[in-house]
């Protein structure tokens, strides 16, 4: 559920954590973070294409999730610099 994912995020945010990077998989994608000398992950459930952004919470998410989508077409909703290969400036 996103708003539990989301949640969990917050709550990594305010208890010090920091963005490390995501991964994806065939219907998830992993987010990776580092806090207290420990690495957590949280996942989230693709659901036509997309997954929830971080990028909110962890400004430093924005990248990985344009990349994401760049590459693998999984939108992030609520990254508004979302951008395909095609519409990229030359």
């Amino acid at each position: 559920m996103p708003t539990e994912f989301l949640l969990q995020c917050a709550s990594l945010r305010d208890a010090g954590y920091r963005f490390l990077g995501l991964q994806t998989h065939v219907a998830q994608v992993s987010y990776l973070f580092e806090g207290h000398g420990e690495v957590k992950t949280l996942r989230q459930e693709l659901e036509d294409g997309t997954v929830s952004s971080v990028a909110m919470f962890f400004p430093l998410a924005d990248f990985a999730e344009r990349e994401m989508y760049r590459d693998r077409r999984i939108k992030a909703l609520g990254n508004s610099n979302l951008m395909p290969r095609e519409e990229l400036p030359i």
